[in-house]
């Protein structure tokens, strides 16, 4: 005889009474309440077990007994034949071993996809892509950044002669030129179909081969598909994620502002060695040196070192305060000291307010403003390292 404990159901109420079922051959009688009721074992379901939680047993009727959790209701059970697949899970999630070692292997799993697997997945799905998508994202990517850059100052003729020497040594479809003062001299790549050059680094040279190097390492961020490869590498990524937590909220945001989140275009050092070799290979084909390369990174890196001073001590971060020992915010920083009697600044061209004044009215350019800068910052796909130059350095001794 197989005793089991519960609680009885009677399918009218919601009213559950104490209950014992007692099992004796091919009969069972369930008691409860001072009554009994005879079951058909040839008519008994039991629900799979989850954990310790009550199992549900059923007798084609509305009521049911929930018997707990037990060995003898799990011999039951196994002298039914009637045990599922869910019965077996059920006994694995009891052996500690087992649990250890499938969170060990789903974790394994887990960041074996995401480090070898959702690259070459976003690598095949970005090299299908239709173009017009990535024109789409270039262009939206484009009027985010123009809210912190402004209208290039190169000349007509500058750009004309700049697009043509370009694009007839490597094509993209759109090639643009852009002011912007806190990015300085640098340039990045909005997708597969557009390259923003900014006059900064157009300025910091006169050796149009030096820009053609640059022009390279762009063109092979677009070729080999890197932004695009980037944002898809970002879902894939979150997906998994959703898969594991169940939190699919982060995923739909993350989707719904995908041409925002092109900041995820801040280039890996693989990608970066990958654009690196891309225009050592086109610079050699033409018969430039690829020092050309190692040159113009050594003037953007001392051109941001310097550029950096500079905007701090003209930026809107000034100390205002009035009086001949002002100094500035950035104390390594010494304040210009060209400001006439009246309080204004002859580089700003504008009064110098109240610092009170001062802070709330930058406050609102930066909240105005702070995405665009963000992303323009991450953009940025000129990490200066040692490493890189040394690497382009020695692809020299290979010609």
């Amino acid at each position: 005889m197989t005793l089991l404990i519960g609680t009885y159901y009677d399918g009218v109420s919601s009213l559950g009474h104490s209950a014992t079922l007692n099992v004796a051959g091919r009969q069972a009688l369930l008691v409860y309440a001072g009554q009994s009721v005879q079951v058909d074992l040839n008519r008994l379901a039991i629900e799979a077990s989850l954990g310790s939680l009550p199992r549900k047993i059923t007798w084609q009727g509305n009521d049911f007994f929930a018997a707990n959790a037990s060995a003898e209701l799990d011999q039951l059970v196994a002298s039914f034949g009637k045990e599922s697949m869910m019965n077996w899970v059920a006994r694995l999630e009891k052996h500690m071993g087992v649990i250890v070692a499938a969170t060990l292997g789903t974790l394994l799993f887990t960041f074996g996809f995401g480090i070898y697997g959702v690259p070459k997945l976003a690598e095949a799905t970005a090299y299908i892509l239709p173009e017009s998508v990535s024109a789409k994202l270039a262009t939206s990517t484009l009027e985010k950044l123009d809210l912190a850059l402004e209208a290039s100052k190169l000349s007509d003729e500058r750009q004309v002669r700049l697009r043509e020497y370009f694009l007839s040594r490597g094509e993209v479809d759109q090639l643009y030129f852009r002011l912007a003062n806190r990015a300085g001299a640098n340039a990045f790549t909005l997708s597969q179909t557009a390259v923003v050059f900014t006059d900064g680094l157009v300025q910091l040279t006169t050796d149009d081969e030096e820009l053609l190097a640059v022009y390279f390492h762009e063109l092979g961020h677009a070729r080999l598909m890197h932004v695009e490869r980037s944002i898809l590498q970002s879902v894939a990524w979150a997906v998994v994620l959703t898969m594991i937590t169940g939190d699919i909220g982060g995923v739909g945001e993350l989707i719904l502002a995908l041409p925002l989140t092109l900041g995820q275009a801040s280039y890996s050092r693989k990608q970066e060695r990958e654009a690196d070799d891309f225009a050592i290979a086109e610079l050699k084909s033409l018969g430039v040196s690829p020092l050309k390369l190692a040159s113009i990174l050594d003037r953007i890196e001392a051109s941001h070192s310097f550029s950096h001073e500079e905007d701090l001590a003209t930026s809107v971060y000034l100390d205002c305060t009035k009086g001949p020992k002002a100094k500035s915010a950035n104390p390594q920083v010494e304040r210009p000291a060209n400001r006439d009697s009246q309080g204004f600044d002859a580089i700003n061209s504008g009064p110098c307010l109240d610092p009170a004044e001062n802070e709330n009215e930058d406050k609102q350019k930066d909240e105005a403003s702070n995405f665009s800068i963000s992303l323009l910052e991450l953009l940025s796909s000129h990490p200066i390292t040692s490493e890189r130059k040394a690497y382009i350095r020695a692809a020299v001794q290979d010609i």
